[in-house]
Formats: structure tokens, C-alpha cells, sequence
């Protein structure tokens, strides 16, 4: 940690080292607020509240954001609610009591940090729609120790009353405190059976306690969904229909509203708003900017703070935080470039398939035994009874604990970069190639990447890591495919496949490791400047010699791409576009596992 208040930035640092360790994220102090840096995962600890509230209550905040990065996972579920805005508003604030409750008892050392967080119900604002209220009463009753909640409307008072045992219920529903894999009867099967066919995007099999945090937070959304939704799609109605009335009893109030919409600045009005007209059915685009209002009311004017799902799992740029609500992660984060643009749509699964991969070839790395020492933890018995028959192996008797060997893997990308892979196809390229790379270079294995044209482009070569110039040039492969990089080879009316798999090739086997595994993606027969297909399939006959140690893959991007299998000993052909970072990751796993 760097800045002013270094001793007290220490402090806190050595607090929360364990919670910050586990959850893969760094700290660093800032000169102005609370702030959450998605690409780099650094958590900005305000050097105002280090100063005035001291080390311990910043390390509450901390645990509290923690856990959600540890049990939130509703955004992987879709959600039957009028407005996905207010569903993830009120899945955040149900899981806030529910992952204080599991932090407190997998660090119990956090309880009195926490207690200094705690909130008042006075702090929920009266002139906030009934649903906002709700949302807010919920994230925070859990702290309110006994204060009533006078300023809260009667409404609002009810729904907490009605729901309180499911509330309770729901806090309850939590995997192990252990982030060993858990020893539950038949976790793969129930994970199969139960979470896999409600995911949105369902990608590699995550690890087994992972599963058993999806498990639980398939179990506490059922739940909400049969016992809370109702109440709260009760309360999002009356705000609704309070707006409708409103717009149609004041319709000069259009202009006014949509430009305090633009500016962020709807909640200062909202108290103001009236319903004493009766209610009459509006047009529907009325009903869609009330809709609209409503979630801006929700949103808030600011970016939403907590570090949960929405964060450090899904990491989407743009959604605010609600208001009067102190949470205090701001997204504070601004591309310096595309290739970082690009990053943040996908570093969750890059982060997740790094620690997946991680968890999993940690086991491989586990001492075992060998013999042939002169000193050890006990001696081996096969060496001795050789010792006896030849005295000068008296400095191989002992077993020693060692790390196991690991096999040297290099793999090379190749990408079309011709003009067939304009537009979407070029973006998922990228995104599949940022996946990789970033993906490959955490996980410290060597890897080169190329597009091609007539002539290979080189974009990263082995040894070079991710340096600001390699991104750059990763990030650039989308200029190429329209002709408009500066520098660049812009020939994108070719794609002379067979030579530059032949370039790539001999690149690769140049780099010492005892695997070797080229990935081509293409979405189209070559239509060489100087090659044909005869020479592609010349290339790839070349390179299935039993002699050639090159592991060859062909990865179709895109529809009518059946073509790679007839080319390629290994293939995967029509991959769609939206799912091209997914199959490169499962592809990633497959490679780094075998």
C-alpha cells in the first residue's frame, strides 16, 4: 500500500491480509474516496476515512465487501421480477446479511471491526420510493440493533415484518466456512441436476466449493423468489403506479424530469411527487419512462459500491449505486485503452479461470516421496538391503519430500486476420485472445500469439509477457481486420493459411518445452495472395508428422466454418460468437489439465 497515512495504510494491511489474500484483491490508499479498480483488483482505501476513523473500521468495510465476493452469485441466475434493476438492488441488499453473517464465522476475528459499521434506520431517507426504502431496510436491519423505524413508510414497515422469517431463513443459507473442497454425498450430481440448467452462461465446471456456493445461492433465490418477491413486486407496483399518476397529472413535468433523469438528479423530486388523482391506464411510452424513472431512483446518482456480484464477479461498467446507501465502492476505473476495455468485459473469467486452473494443478504440486538422499525424513528400506551389498551407495538411504515435476508447456495462437472476421467476429476474437493471454501469463505458462494476412503479424512473442507494448499490439488485431492499423500489414483481402501456420509452427517448435500446442482460428476457406488450400492442407500434413512436436488445433469462429474439421486433426467448427471467450477458456483447461 502506497500514500499518505502510511501507518495507519500498514495497519490496516496487516488486518486484513488474510481476508485480501483469499479474495485474490490488493490495497491501496487513495487520496479521495472508497474505490474498486476491476482490472487490477485493488480495493482504494480513502486516506480521509484511514485518518478520521481509523484502521479497524476501514478493515470492517473490507470484511463486509469480502464476503460478498465470496457467497454473492445471483447474477449468474436469471430472475422472474418486473425490473432486473430492482432484482439485483434487492439480491444485493438480501445477501448483506447473509455473507456479514458467514464472514463473521469464517474470520471471527472481524465481529468488532463490523460492529463499527454498523447502520442506523433513521439513515434510510422517508422521501425514497417504498421499494427503495425496502431495499435499503433490508441490507441494513440486520444492524440496526432494536432502533425502530420511525422514518420509514407504514408500507415499508409491513413488507419488513412479513418477510422477516424468510429474511432470516435466507441469511442462513450458506456454504461451508472452509474454502477446502467440501465433502458433500453426491455435489457433483445435485450441481449438475440443479444449478447447470439455470445458469445464464454456463462455462467450465467450477471447483467444488464453488458448487457449493452456487448451490446455495440457487437455494436462497428460490427462496426469495417464493417469499420476498411478492412482497417487494407489491411495493415496486405502488412506486409505479405513483410515477404514472404523477406524469399524468403534471405532463410539463416531462421535460423537466427526463433532463433531471440525464443529470442524475430524479431522487430530489421524488418526495415531492403526489398521487391523489385516480389511477388511469397511460400510453405506453409513458409507462416505459416511468419505468425508466424508477430505475434511476433505484440506481441512484452515483456508481453502486458494493464489491459483490455486480463487481467482482460480473464487473460491469455503468450501474450506480443506490442512494443514502454508504457502501463505499465506487467504480474508479477508466480505460486507458481497448485493449483494457475489452479486459474489463471479461476479467471475471479470467480471474476465474486462473484460480479455477490454480486450485486444481495445486494438488499436482504436493510433496511426494523420493528416495536416493544422503539425509531425509526416514530411510529406505530397498536402499538399504542395496547399501548392504554395495557400501558406496551409502548416500542414497533416505526419502525426502519433493515437488513433482510439472511438464514444460508453450502454446502459440493464430489468428485470422483477414476481412471475413469484420465486426462481431473480430471483437470475439479479442476477447477470446485477451482471455488467453491474460489467462496463460497468471498462470506463468509461455505463449506467443499472431494474426495472419498474406504475411504472419506478430502480436506477442515468447519470453515477452503482458507489457503495455504486447496489449497494445493484442488490442490493434481488430484495426487489422478493416485495414486501418498504424504500421500494421492492413492487407485483409488475403489470409494465406498454409505458409504462416508453417511460420507459426517453426516459432514454437523454437522454444524450448516438452508440449507444444498451436491454436488457429478462422472463419473462412484460404483466399491466399500467395498459397491456396492445397497448401494449407500441404502445412498441415507437415505438421501431423509424428516428428513434428506440434499438437495442431483448429477452432472455427463463427457460422458455415465446418470446413476446419477437413484441415485440422483436432476441431471444433460453427463456434457462435458470443460464446468464443467461453471455448477458449475450455479449451485453456483442457490443454493446461491433461
Amino acid at each position: 500500500m502506497t500514500g499518505p497515512g502510511d501507518t495507519e495504510a500498514a495497519i490496516l494491511s496487516t488486518l486484513a491480509a488474510g481476508l485480501c489474500q483469499d479474495a485474490g484483491v490488493a490495497l491501496e490508499v487513495h487520496p479521495d474516496r472508497w474505490s474498486w479498480d476491476p482490472v487490477r483488483r485493488v480495493i482504494k482505501v480513502p486516506a480521509k476515512d484511514l485518518d478520521e476513523h481509523g484502521p479497524d473500521y476501514c478493515a470492517g468495510i473490507l470484511s463486509r465487501e469480502v464476503g460478498h465476493y465470496f457467497l454473492a452469485r445471483h447474477h449468474l441466475f436469471a430472475t422472474d421480477f418486473p425490473s432486473s434493476m430492482a432484482a439485483d438492488a434487492l439480491l444485493t441488499a438480501l445477501d448483506a446479511p447473509r455473507v456479514e453473517r458467514w464472514i463473521r464465522a469464517r474470520y471471527p476475528g472481524v465481529r468488532p471491526w463490523l460492529a463499527m459499521v454498523s447502520r442506523s434506520p433513521d439513515l434510510i431517507r422517508p422521501d425514497l420510493p417504498a421499494f427503495v426504502q425496502f431495499v435499503l431496510a433490508c441490507a441494513t436491519e440486520h444492524t440496526w440493533l432494536g432502533q425502530p423505524a420511525r422514518t420509514l413508510d407504514d408500507r415499508v414497515i409491513e413488507a419488513l415484518e412479513i418477510t422477516r422469517p424468510a429474511r432470516q431463513m435466507y441469511a442462513r443459507i450458506a456454504p461451508p466456512t472452509t474454502l477446502e473442497a467440501p465433502n458433500i454425498p453426491a455435489l457433483f450430481e445435485r450441481y449438475r441436476d440443479e444449478v447447470a440448467p439455470f445458469l445464464l452462461n454456463p462455462a467450465w465446471l467450477p471447483s467444488r466449493w464453488e458448487q457449493t456456493v452456487q448451490l446455495a445461492a440457487l437455494d436462497a433465490l428460490e427462496l426469495a423468489e417464493e417469499l420476498i418477491f411478492p412482497i417487494a413486486e407489491q411495493l415496486l407496483g405502488d412506486d409505479l403506479q405513483r410515477l404514472e399518476r404523477y406524469l399524468m397529472g403534471d405532463p410539463n413535468k416531462l421535460a423537466e424530469l427526463r433532463r433531471m433523469l440525464e443529470e442524475g438528479q430524479l431522487q430530489l423530486v421524488l418526495g415531492d411527487m403526489h398521487d391523489q388523482l385516480p389511477y388511469q391506464q397511460p400510453p405506453a411510452w409513458m409507462q416505459a419512462l416511468a419505468q425508466e424513472l424508477l430505475d434511476a431512483a433505484i440506481r441512484g446518482d452515483r456508481p453502486l459500491a458494493l464489491m459483490s456480484a455486480s463487481r467482482m464477479q460480473q464487473e460491469r461498467a455503468g450501474w450506480h449505486r443506490l442512494p443514502e446507501f454508504d457502501d463505499p465502492l465506487d467504480m474508479d476505473w477508466r480505460p486507458a485503452g481497448s485493449y483494457d476495455l475489452a479486459l474489463s468485459q471479461i476479467n471475471a473469467q479470467v480471474h476465474q479461470l486462473a484460480r479455477h486452473l490454480g486450485e486444481i494443478l495445486r494438488p499436482r504440486k504436493r510433496l511426494r516421496e523420493r528416495s536416493g538422499y544422503p539425509s531425509g525424513r526416514r530411510v529406505d528400506m530397498r536402499k538399504v538391503m542395496q547399501f548392504e551389498a554395495d557400501p558406496r551407495r551409502y548416500n542414497e538411504l533416505w526419502i525426502r519430500s519433493s515437488i513433482p515435476d510439472r511438464r514444460s508447456v508453450a502454446i502459440s495462437l493464430l489468428v485470422d486476420l483477414s476481412g471475413s472476421m469484420r465486426g462481431q467476429k473480430s471483437r470475439a476474437a479479442l476477447l477470446g485472445t485477451i482471455l488467453l493471454a491474460e489467462t496463460l501469463h497468471s498462470l506463468e505458462i509461455p505463449f506467443a500469439i499472431n494474426g495472419f494476412q498474406d504475411v504472419l503479424i506478430p502480436l506477442a512473442d515468447f519470453g515477452e509477457g503482458l507489457v503495455p507494448e504486447t496489449r497494445k499490439n493484442i488490442a490493434e488485431l481488430v484495426q487489422e481486420v478493416i485495414g486501418t492499423r498504424r504500421g500494421g500489414n492492413n492487407k485483409p483481402n488475403y489470409n494465406d493459411d498454409g505458409p504462416c501456420l508453417l511460420a507459426a509452427a517453426d516459432q514454437l517448435i523454437a522454444h524450448p518445452a516438452s508440449h507444444r500446442i498451436l491454436i488457429v482460428v478462422s472463419d473462412g476457406l484460404p483466399e491466399g495472395r500467395h498459397s491456396n488450400v492445397n497448401d494449407l492442407k500441404k502445412a498441415v500434413l507437415v505438421l501431423k508428422d509424428p516428428d513434428v512436436p506440434v499438437e495442431l488445433i483448429g477452432l472455427g469462429l463463427g457460422p458455415n466454418t465446418g470446413h476446419v474439421t477437413q484441415f485440422y486433426p483436432e476441431a471444433k467448427a460453427n463456434i457462435s460468437v458470443d460464446r468464443f471467450s467461453t471455448e477458449i477458456g475450455n479449451l485453456i483447461e483442457k490443454i493446461v489439465l491433461e
